[in-house]
């Protein structure tokens, strides 16, 4: 291949460093967006007990990401989670984990971060002027306006999520400074003890386990910078250590966020349960009452824009990641060949993002029709299902493609890493055992796995054999 050709391939070299790195992994993991959405959710199963939950939901995901650091320091490579696989299992199963993490969970994923940019957008417009818009008109604003800085370049992209990512921390944190400021004599330790679940026995454990399942959707997205490898300087530095610290630094803040919103609703089973049916109802989301209150009108409004900050930076981040899966395998033979062309000025994988942005609509199209058959006709209420149907089902083949990284990363690993690596499958395993909520999930998870082997077998038969390892060719 001629210099000027294998140019049109590469991704821009050392666009970025370290803090970069770290902050591309925050924005994957949207803290507002994930408060304003889940926070109702995890206190429903944990109860007082939220924040036990989220810090045993940080360790849990710590071992996690253990893997990630270990196999980013090995195979930086844009289509990471193919890579990592394929250069410790088998090209087969690398293949797999591509299609599962690339197709199956981040295109629907970033159709499903759209729906709720429409959805929390609403929300926010609800909190502030006291009656909902129509979420229709907010759908297209992230699939419009994230290509911009996506086609740009990584450069462009970081900057703006850097942006976005400081202001809803900022706020964040200035809320959990007045909360602990204004009840020094309410602070209790009883969120961080078993009986913060009003439950005992086996019960205890069932309320832990199911804010757990919650509580590891509010790091899903921390492994989106490992797909930014080959434009990143020091990747096997930067890459695994930026995404150590950015779950760290996002764990503790949900800890703190979460411990937060109990000392404000109040310790009492009563008071937990009224917080859970606001935050399920379609109106107001009490979370931006709690803001309200300690940061006034002006506050509300800017952590309002701060949760559409959050939900679109979530949806760059998502964008990017997906290109690069896409261009990495396509480089590889696995994928039409133009799928790894860089855009001759910017070296952003441009195709693959137009292309990720095309199918997303699709699925954000096919969830509307599922919200639609199942019952909801107002466009908020429809909205929130389609959101959920598509969420559900993305999160599954999350776990999934996550299970094979952990298992890659046993095969070079000694055994203090092994043990950390079982007990981050052992909390996978537990999230997709209580995860599956719907037999239909189940079968389609099965045939589309099955037609992902089909392929491998038949198109790709010749292909996939001659592969024994895949590296950045500039790394």
């Amino acid at each position: 291949m001629a210099q000027s050709e294998a140019r049109t391939y590469e991704l821009r070299r050392n666009a970025t460093g370290f803090l970069g790195v770290l902050y591309n992994s925050l924005a994957g993991q949207a803290p507002a967006y994930s408060i304003a959405s889940g926070a109702a959710l995890i206190m429903g199963s944990a109860m007082a007990a939220a924040p036990l939950a989220m810090l045993l939901t940080l360790l849990g995901v710590l071992a996690i990401v253990y893997s990630i650091y270990v196999l980013g320091r090995r195979f930086p490579h844009a289509a990471s989670f193919y890579a990592y696989v394929t250069n410790t299992i088998n090209s087969r199963v690398g293949f797999l984990n591509g299609v599962v993490y690339t197709v199956l969970y981040s295109i629907i994923g970033v159709g499903s971060i759209a729906i709720a940019f429409a959805y929390l957008g609403t929300e926010g417009i609800y909190a502030i002027v006291g009656h909902p818009v129509n979420p229709l008109v907010l759908l297209p604003i992230p699939i419009v306006l994230a290509l911009v800085p996506a086609i740009l370049g990584i450069r462009p992209s970081i900057r703006t999520e850097m942006t976005l990512t400081s202001v809803e921390i900022a706020i964040l944190l200035v809320f959990v400074a007045l909360t602990l400021y204004s009840h020094p004599t309410s602070l209790s330790l009883l969120p961080f003890t078993p009986q913060g679940t009003f439950a005992t026995g086996l019960g205890v454990l069932a309320g832990l386990s199911g804010g757990l399942v919650f509580g590891i959707t509010y790091f899903m997205g921390f492994e989106v910078s490992t797909q930014i490898s080959e434009e990143a300087s020091n990747p096997r530095r930067s890459v695994p250590l930026g995404t150590v610290w950015a779950t760290v630094i996002m764990g503790v803040l949900y800890i703190l966020v979460t411990y937060a919103v109990i000392v404000n609703v109040g310790y009492s089973q009563d008071a937990i349960t009224n917080f859970v049916n606001q935050a399920s109802g379609m109106g107001p989301n009490p979370i931006y009452s709690l803001i309200e209150h300690y940061l006034g009108v002006p506050g509300l409004y800017l952590f309002a824009i701060s949760v559409m900050f959050s939900v679109f930076g979530c949806y760059l981040a998502t964008l990017n990641a997906t290109a690069r899966m896409l261009y990495g395998m396509a480089r590889d033979g696995l994928l039409p060949s133009w799928l790894a062309k860089t855009h001759p000025r910017f070296k952003s994988p441009h195709n693959a993002l137009l292309l990720t942005t095309g199918v997303a609509v699709v699925t954000i199209a096919l969830a509307y029709l599922a919200s639609y058959l199942s019952g909801p006709s107002n466009p908020i209420a429809l909205t929130y299902y389609a959101m959920e149907d598509a969420y559900a089902i993305d999160s599954l083949y999350y776990v999934i493609s996550l299970i094979l990284i952990a298992v890659g990363a046993l095969k070079v690993t000694g055994w203090a890493g092994r043990v950390a690596l079982a007990l981050g499958i052992s909390l996978l395993a537990i999230t997709f055992y209580y995860s599956v909520t719907n037999i239909w999930y189940a079968v389609a998870i099965v045939v589309s796995i099955v037609l992902i082997i089909i392929v491998e077998f038949t198109v790709l038969r010749t292909r996939l054999s001659g592969i024994r390892q895949t590296v950045c060719p500039y790394c």
